[in-house]
């Protein structure tokens, strides 16, 4: 179509009845819109707390830690039903934990100290997120009710 034939098209759209001209705004109005929810659901896509999820999968209702990481080297499993809510649980001390995966139902922080002291570092994760590389070594675990 030439530049002329479009002017001419545009021209009769936009000075066309009233009718016309709400019908092509709000046609480009839906376009728009369309175009803005379609890059948005690109940019949001899956969500990204951590990697691929590990193929030794931890099952419900346990805290599973690795010795190596991106969830390779021996496996634990820690069953919380036993742990009493928001109380320190130290893991086993010939055991350092590189990855892990939080499959307990419930938020738990992992400790870089074995008595969960707060002056080392410490994370939340919530149920259902796993860590394939944490930024230290985890050695005890506390368990939240909520």
């Amino acid at each position: 179509m030439s530049t002329r034939a479009s002017s001419t098209v545009l021209d009769w759209v936009t000075t066309g009845p009233a009718s016309w001209r709400r019908a092509w705004r709000d046609g480009v109005w839906r376009m728009v819109v369309a175009a803005l929810l379609a890059v948005a659901a690109i940019l949001v896509g899956t969500p990204g707390a951590s990697a691929t999820p590990p193929e030794n999968r931890c099952p419900t209702g346990a805290f599973c830690v690795w010795s190596g990481v991106n969830h390779t080297g021996d496996r634990h499993e820690i069953d919380i039903r036993p742990t009493v809510l928001e109380q320190c649980t130290p893991l086993p001390q010939e055991f350092e934990v590189r990855s892990f995966a939080n499959n307990t139902g419930r938020p738990v922080t992992v400790y870089q100290d074995a008595r969960c002291a707060s002056d080392a570092e410490f994370t939340t994760h919530p149920t259902g997120s796993h860590s394939p590389e944490p930024t230290f070594v985890v050695r005890a675990i506390k368990v939240w009710s909520h």
